[in-house]
C-alpha cells in the first residue's frame, strides 16, 4: 500500500472504532414513546400528553406511567400517589399557572437507579 491509502485505512479503522464507542452514549439519551389517542386516554389520567423514557424500555415506561395514575386516582382526580411504584420513586408537579376550575396539567418524573420516565398529563376534575 501507498503511504496515502495508509493513512485513509487507518483514519477510516479510527473513524469506525469511534463510532463504536460513542453508540452506548447515545443510548443514554431520552427517547419519546409515541402513544396512540387511545393509548394515551387508557393510562389513567384524562391524557398523557408526552412519554419519554431514559435507559429503559417505552413498553416499561408505559406500565410505570399507567401504575403510577391507578395509585394516584385511588385518592380521587386530585390525588397525589406517594410510593413507589413498581420500583420507581415519582414525583409530580402541577404548577398552578396551568390549572383552570375544571382542570390541570402535571409533570412526572419517576426514577429507579440509572432508568428515568418522564410524562405529562392533563386530568379534568
Amino acid at each position: 500500500m501507498t503511504r496515502p491509502i495508509r493513512r485513509i485505512a487507518v483514519l477510516a479503522a479510527a473513524a469506525v472504532v469511534a463510532t463504536m464507542l460513542a453508540l452506548p452514549a447515545a443510548s443514554s439519551a431520552a427517547t419519546s414513546c409515541k402513544l396512540s389517542l387511545s393509548a394515551a386516554r387508557s393510562m389513567g389520567p384524562t391524557y398523557v400528553t408526552v412519554l419519554k423514557v431514559t435507559r429503559t424500555s417505552c413498553a416499561t415506561g408505559k406500565k410505570v406511567t399507567k401504575a403510577f395514575h391507578t395509585c394516584r386516582l385511588k385518592k380521587g382526580p386530585k390525588g397525589r400517589c406517594t410510593t413507589k411504584v413498581l420500583g420507581y420513586r415519582c414525583t409530580d408537579r402541577r404548577p398552578a399557572d396551568e390549572s383552570i376550575p375544571t382542570q390541570f396539567t402535571g409533570y412526572v418524573t419517576c426514577k429507579r437507579g440509572d432508568a428515568r420516565i418522564t410524562h405529562s398529563y392533563q386530568q379534568d376534575t
